[in-house]
């Protein structure tokens, strides 16, 4: 086996089936069969396959009791397709991403299931330009649009101002944020809102975001010197109307 990646959660590894030949990814739980372990396998189990979804296979335990998460091999991610790739991404390249994530995203909240941690790195895509959404180990289903719920979730960069406030009840509305954090990190290549602690972090996004329509501006000026900067204009007037939809500060008007 080979090791793809490693984090808190724990290590993934590219492995080959040999009942099948297959080539698959094996995701090693830290924790065992932890609470946080056994809701992302339901959660797995439970979901109707999708195209923008990572595919889950089986669990498998060894002789040493490790449990092994067991999903189809996807070759890379959109932290590392970023990372290498030099040239600004194309305004259809995005698109055509942004089509299959809001695709995905759709689906999990369809099917009552909240992500709670979607940033490039849980966002893989291989060869021919396809990307399925992975990583459930912070994710939770639901039944009720808006319920009280851990506030201690999302990766700092891609939460949404109401999780940074504590809010410990919340909605789909943050997956959502996190969407549009993401689709302006696939048009800028550099992360939109990038500071080190939670309180800044918020009064950065309400710098931009969260004085109303008198300080769109800041936030459209961004754009605009990435543009130049590339040559090219980023987003098409529907393109931005979007990303300012996704990035509501508040979550009872942001797009789901």
């Amino acid at each position: 086996m080979n090791v793809i990646s490693h984090g808190s959660y724990g290590v993934v590894y590219k492995a080959c089936d040999k009942r099948t030949g297959e080539i698959v990814a094996m995701k090693e739980e830290c924790c065992g069969l932890s609470t946080t372990t056994l809701r992302e396998i339901g959660i797995l189990k439970a979901l109707p396959q999708h195209p923008a979804v990572v595919e889950f296979k089986e669990v498998v335990l060894d002789d040493w009791d490790r449990v092994f998460v067991v999903m189809e091999h996807v070759e890379s991610d959109l932290k590392r397709f970023m990372d290498v790739r030099r040239q600004p991404l194309r305004p259809n390249e995005v698109k055509c991403m942004m089509k299959q994530l809001l695709e995905g995203v759709k689906f999990l909240h369809d099917n009552g299931v909240m992500h709670r941690d979607l940033k490039p790195s849980n966002i893989l895509i291989n060869k021919k330009g396809e990307v399925k959404i992975c990583d459930f180990g912070l994710s939770r289903q639901f039944e009720r649009e808006w319920g009280c719920y851990t506030p201690r979730v999302v990766t700092r960069w891609y939460r949404a101002p109401e999780i940074l406030a504590g809010a410990e009840t919340y909605s789909t509305a943050i997956d959502m944020w996190s969407v549009g954090c993401i689709m302006a990190e696939l048009l800028l290549k550099e992360v939109l809102f990038k500071e080190k602690c939670d309180v800044e972090q918020r009064s950065k996004i309400y710098t931009y975001l969260g004085r109303g329509k008198a300080d769109d501006n800041l936030f459209i000026s961004k754009f605009l010197t990435a543009a130049a900067n590339s040559g090219a204009p980023l987003l098409t007037e529907h393109g931005f109307d979007l990303l300012k939809k996704l990035l509501e500060y508040d979550p009872d008007k942001r797009i789901t």
